[in-house]
């Protein structure tokens, strides 16, 4: 009899040791790495990481900066990160070089207004209506969102594809420097560099205030999604927080912008021209938006694959099924 209780106390312990140290001393759970580019769009994951709300939801954040979306989505390709900031372009041109990421929910540009660009004239230009772009080279990126957005507001504006010309001039500070310089007469840039190009005596021809053609989007890795979605699920939340800290007023934190997104500090002291700035709850991008997207992409021989909304969003992870 004692010897059987021996027997059981033995293994009693065991079993106990073996629990501590598998929860102290065992493998602790891979870290979700997001790609973190200089964009304000990025604002609520340095605000949940200052604020702790990723330690508040248990989970291990690792914020990895990149200078492009270059370098961003070739990280993607590599498995390298597993989540990040960019737009339905990026994410369908992922899909369609093999790379299979998911959009989990809009980042800005749920609403009009938000993750702002504009189409502005140089300073010295007499362009300040889009009629007046008809046959003007535009300096932009091609092949990207900015080409994208350029082509929707104007031809909203009533221009015919045929009249919207455009010149490839990718580096963005080298774009700002040429429009302010009046070395072309118009450029499509985002925020802050629009809002810094009025500031310096550009001329705001269109922006996207009035509609949601510039969104962006948080994006995920389906590997990630399939293997660690509960993770995925967390780090959205913490995201969802910063959010309502940020509904106020967001250059509240302008010192995350200056430091992270290279805010200059002439854009956020401005009275002139404020920084728009707002940002909406998570949702999931709308289906005609994202079908309009994928049909400009093949208009523009971009796409080899049919990509559907299925293929290119996941509702899983903020509680939608898409």
């Amino acid at each position: 009899m004692h010897l059987r209780c021996g027997k059981i106390a033995v293994l009693l312990a065991a079993v106990l040791l073996s629990m501590f140290l598998g929860g102290c001393g065992g493998d602790k759970p891979s870290p979700v790495k997001v790609g973190m580019m200089p964009i304000t769009d990025n604002l609520p994951f340095w605000l949940a990481e200052e604020k702790g709300y990723f330690q508040d939801e248990g989970i291990n954040v690792e914020l990895i900066p990149f200078p492009s979306a270059l370098e961003r989505d070739s990280a993607f390709a590599a498995g390298k990160i597993d989540a990040g900031i960019g737009d339905m372009l990026a994410v369908a041109a992922m899909n369609n070089a093999g790379t299979e990421v998911r959009a989990v929910s809009v980042g800005q540009g749920a609403v009009p207004g938000e993750n702002r660009f504009a189409i502005l004239s140089a300073p010295a230009s007499s362009i300040t209506s889009p009629e007046q772009l008809k046959n003007v080279p535009i300096a932009l990126s091609l092949n990207t969102i900015n080409e994208y957005i350029t082509d929707q507001l104007l031809l909203a504006e009533g221009l015919q594809p045929g009249e919207i010309i455009k010149t490839s001039m990718p580096k963005l500070p080298i774009r700002l420097e040429a429009l302010l310089n009046n070395r072309v007469q118009a450029a499509t840039l985002p925020d802050p560099f629009a809002t810094l190009a009025e500031i310096k005596g550009a001329n705001l021809v269109v922006d996207n205030s009035q509609n949601t053609v510039a969104q962006t989007v948080i994006i995920v890795r389906r590997e990630t999604l399939e293997n660690n979605l509960e993770g995925v699920q967390k780090l959205m939340r913490a995201y969802a927080r910063a959010v309502e800290d940020l509904q106020n007023n967001p250059l509240h934190y302008a010192d995350l912008l200056a430091k992270y997104a290279r805010v200059p500090d002439d854009v956020l002291t401005s009275r002139d021209h404020p920084l728009r700035l707002h940002f909406s709850a998570p949702c999931l991008p709308d289906e005609e938006g994202v079908a309009r997207v994928v049909r400009w992409m093949k208009e523009h021989d971009l796409l080899e694959k049919d990509l559907g909304y299925n293929d290119l969003v996941d509702g899983r992870v903020i509680g939608k099924q898409s």
